[in-house]
């Protein structure tokens, strides 16, 4: 059995360590005191840049709610969606620069939080191998920005996200014909060849779509269309081809050469 000194002894140090539990919380609460919110903002920023994100999303938060009209309410809305992107919680940084540029339509950060939630939904792309919806979503914010803001100072970005989240599409349709190829399902291979030629002709894989449509056209007997194909890409493409690419272009050119200019009977 413990003695009652001894518990006495245990009963006065856990009050000790009560009180100094209470006396932590209530200097971390103040603070972050609701009467002094711009120290607590820049505070938060503090945070921010050592890169400690959880105790600067804890600050921005508790501006948001403690002072949703006051002149750090969007700074801190911004910010908070700052701290999910650094730690790539995307989805969560869309749900937070979304409620700024809804919300706060007046807001100066509008702008950036649009730019932002586009680049969240990029991120979140994922191979082209994979769904393509979250894609889809990334392309429509991206489109959606250039028409709101066609004169930003992040247009070249989004210019180049673009391309980017086409040419993942692009790859897509590409592999599917392959895969029909690889079948001699010549037909289907084409009509996904013609999805690459006529809706990404401005992406690095149109060169390679026409080269495989021309195969197809062969292997069909198709021979003064794989001709005239052939003859646009030397024209126009060939530079966009691999070095493996040029050497079927070269055997495929071959073939058509020798059947199209030998004589009839």
């Amino acid at each position: 059995m413990i003695k009652r000194s001894t518990r006495n002894r245990f009963i006065v140090f856990g009050l000790l360590i009560m009180g100094l539990f209470l006396q932590q919380c209530a200097s971390q609460k103040s603070d972050l005191d609701a009467a002094n919110i711009a120290d607590s903002y820049e505070r938060g920023l503090e945070y921010f840049e050592k890169k400690n994100y959880l105790k600067a999303e804890e600050v921005f938060t508790f501006i948001i709610y403690n002072d949703p009209g006051g002149a750090y309410a969007d700074d801190a809305q911004f910010q908070l969606g700052e701290t999910y992107f650094e730690r790539e919680e995307y989805l969560l940084a869309i749900s937070e620069y979304d409620r700024l540029i809804r919300r706060m339509k007046n807001s100066s950060f509008v702008e950036d939080a649009f730019w932002k939630k586009t680049e969240s939904y990029c991120e979140l792309s994922p191979d082209y191998r994979l769904d393509r919806d979250m894609t889809d979503k990334a392309l429509r914010s991206l489109y959606d920005f250039v028409d709101f803001y066609p004169e930003s100072k992040y247009l070249d970005q989004a210019q180049a996200r673009i391309l980017e989240m086409r040419e993942k599409l692009a790859k897509k349709l590409l592999e599917s014909a392959k895969l029909y190829d690889t079948l001699r399902e010549y037909e289907s291979a084409i009509y996904y060849y013609d999805n690459v030629i006529n809706d990404y002709s401005n992406t690095g894989l149109y060169a390679a779509a026409r080269l495989g449509k021309a195969g197809d056209m062969v292997a069909l007997g198709r021979w003064s269309e794989a001709r005239e194909l052939m003859n646009s890409i030397a024209l126009n493409g060939k530079n966009d081809l691999t070095p493996k690419e040029m050497l079927k272009m070269r055997s495929l050119g071959e073939k058509v050469l020798a059947e199209t200019d030998s004589p009839k009977n």
